[in-house]
């Protein structure tokens, strides 16, 4: 539950105590945890709480909601399985057992969290609400003692830490066919510059006109342009900068999406505000990360291609570099790898080494080093939609 009220106290339902949820002044939404029968579930909500609060500092802004829904699937389990019909959700809470965690895991396992990672991200999130329990913040509510995880914590986790997944292969004439299933320009610009620049979609989607280089500032000898963006994805909860590298290509087809109409004149900002984002929906409103990912995968089903995930366009930007004629050789691609896709230590983007120069090099269509510039404007050419040819303005509300 996502409360936006700013009033400071509700009435718990299930005790009719007057429950606190006021927070520093200005800072919302707050997140909370409700039962079948609308009482809010206190130990839950204090955690939640406690979160929320330090979201910049330890925790990133979309841990809380994540942890929140997590948490709303175990309270609905422990009300279908009625493992403790006569305690309710909190004092239920108090002694949950290694043996109900893994009651748990398999009932999600049956009701659609097939994938291992999911399985994973789940238990830790309710390990981590369990330390909390046992914290003076918490008033103690469980013995670290009787820990499901064992007395110093070192007891394993029932699901076991996932392997790292392998990159996948994107290549420039499946960024075409996507990017042809999608309906409008400002759909295809985003993700066709995400596949540029090897950033997180919710990097993209943070970017503001400020972030856009002036290519006449640069040597026109140059291929690509640094651009300089924050990180959504840091240690701490912070937001880091990074450097990326952005194609002309790629940057005269923002500059030209700026200059349409529909950019422009978007109605919530002036026409030369710095901090416009770069990128708007078909509805000139700023893109969720929720809602762009839907659009994504509503062009995956337009296509003929298999599952495929914003973050691949990640991957196609690394092997794209690695196949190309940037730098002086192998190992100097591989550093621009890693500075684009913003990863501090290199053996991060050794991943892509799962594959081997002389595999890549062949998986062109000449046999030889491709130029990405060329690349990109050659996706641009293939995918631009003009202003008269937008098929499509539904479905892009946050």
């Amino acid at each position: 539950m996502e409360v936006a009220s700013s009033e400071s106290t509700i009435t718990v339902l299930s005790t009719g105590k007057q429950f606190d949820l006021s927070l520093r002044r200005g800072v919302y939404p707050i997140y909370s945890v409700v039962d079948s029968q609308g009482a809010v579930v206190e130990s839950m909500h204090r955690w939640l709480r406690s979160l929320r609060a330090q979201i910049g500092l330890t925790v990133s802004e979309h841990t809380v909601p994540l942890y929140g829904r997590i948490l709303s699937y175990l309270c609905r389990w422990l009300e279908h399985a009625q493992l403790y019909p006569s305690l309710s959700i909190d004092e239920q809470l108090k002694i949950l057992s290694r043996w109900d965690i893994t009651k748990w895991l398999n009932h999600m396992k049956e009701h659609g969290a097939s994938s291992h990672h999911t399985l994973h991200t789940r238990e830790a999130c309710l390990k981590t609400f369990l330390e909390w329990l046992t914290t003076k913040e918490a008033g103690q509510l469980r013995d670290a003692e009787n820990s499901p995880y064992g007395r110093d914590g070192k007891l394993g986790y029932i699901t076991a830490t996932p392997n790292a997944r392998s990159p996948k292969f994107v290549s420039p004439e499946i960024v075409v066919e996507l990017l042809n299933s999608m309906y409008n320009e400002c759909e295809r610009c985003m993700f066709h510059a995400q596949y540029d620049m090897g950033l997180r979609l919710s990097d993209v989607i943070r970017m503001t006109v400020d972030d856009i280089p002036d290519d006449n500032a640069y040597n026109p000898a140059l291929e690509f342009i640094p651009l300089c963006v924050k990180r959504s994805k840091g240690r701490g909860g912070q937001s880091p900068e990074k450097i990326t590298l952005v194609s002309r290509a790629v940057l005269r087809r923002i500059k030209r999406y700026h200059g349409t109409p529909e950019y422009k004149l978007a109605p919530d900002w002036d026409i030369h505000d710095p901090k416009k984002p770069a990128f708007l929906t078909a509805n000139r409103i700023v893109w969720s990360k929720r809602n762009a990912s839907k659009q994504f995968n509503s062009a995956v089903r337009r296509s003929t291609l298999s599952k495929i995930s914003t973050h691949w366009m990640r991957h196609g930007t690394a092997y794209s570099v690695l196949r190309s004629d940037m730098g002086k050789d192998y190992q100097d691609r591989m550093l621009i790898v890693q500075q684009m896709l913003g990863h501090r230590d290199l053996t991060t983007t050794e991943i892509y080494t799962q594959i081997p120069p002389s595999l890549l090099q062949a998986l062109t269509k000449a046999g030889s080093a491709i130029n990405r510039l060329g690349e990109a404007e050659s996706i641009r050419e293939k995918t631009y939609l003009g202003p008269l040819q937008h098929r499509e303005m539904r479905g892009h509300h946050a």
